[in-house]
């Protein structure tokens, strides 16, 4: 099946990216993004479309995304076996930004995002907003050591239903930043492959698996569920299509 706005995951089975420079406040300096779209010049256009397709057609890019849904949740194919198991990823690449309400409110699908640009100060009264859409199971407020100063922004959120707080970096860091600083977090994702790093990553309780290499990476996100669980997902039919 071609899918024109939604991008295949291996790690998440689906997502929803956009342009990093129409999107991201922050350019993480670790960001794997920049090699796709060189290796992959038609994702690199592909995430502009998007980029440009939200902004001034939101209920359009809403539509082909319902559409594009409903067919992969009947597909045979392998790489779309589970896709019932988990809601969408919104941003594998992008990040929120306010013109994104429009068509993320009229999604009749789950989906979870993971935003940066939502701890920022100026962005801060859109959370709870957001935290109302029907179809939203959770927003992962994210940092990492270019942003932790936002920390205090959204501490607040921390173990709050529909509310993560997630570190991406280096286990010796999440360490210092939770043990010596006392910073709280939901999730840690270790951006390093180093068997090394990867070791010290698994004996952090809020590790993200995959990102430790103690879960295979194939559709890792259909098996855990530490950034979409939550009161919404806990019914047995919580990931039924509902219109919006």
């Amino acid at each position: 099946m071609s899918l024109q706005a939604f991008t295949s995951n291996s790690k998440t089975i689906l997502s929803v990216d956009f342009n990093r420079a129409g999107t991201c406040y922050q350019i993480c300096d670790y960001c794997y993004v920049s090699n796709t779209e060189r290796i992959y010049p038609a994702y690199a256009g592909k995430i502009k479309k998007n980029d440009n397709w939200a902004k001034l057609k939101p209920y359009s890019f809403a539509k082909q995304l319902n559409e594009e849904y409903k067919k992969l949740r009947k597909s045979k194919a392998v790489a779309y076996q589970r896709v019932d198991k988990l809601p969408v990823r919104i941003y594998g690449s992008g990040d929120f930004i306010p013109e994104h309400r429009e068509f993320l409110r009229k999604l009749d699908f789950k989906f979870y995002i993971i935003s940066k640009n939502l701890t920022e100060t100026r962005m801060l009264h859109y959370i709870n907003e957001l935290h109302e859409y029907k179809n939203l199971t959770k927003i992962i407020l994210s940092l990492d050591d270019q942003n932790i100063g936002n920390y205090e922004n959204i501490k607040q959120y921390y173990k709050s239903d529909k509310f993560g707080i997630s570190y991406t970096g280096l286990a010796d860091n999440f360490n210092s930043w939770k043990n010596d600083k006392g910073l709280n977090f939901t999730i840690f994702f270790n951006i390093s492959t180093k068997k090394i790093e990867r070791a010290k990553s698994k004996l952090i309780t809020e590790q993200c698996p995959c990102d430790s290499g103690a879960l295979a990476h194939n559709k890792s996100c259909s098996y855990c569920n530490k950034c979409w669980r939550s009161s919404i997902t806990k019914d047995r039919a919580w990931n039924m299509i509902t219109p919006n």
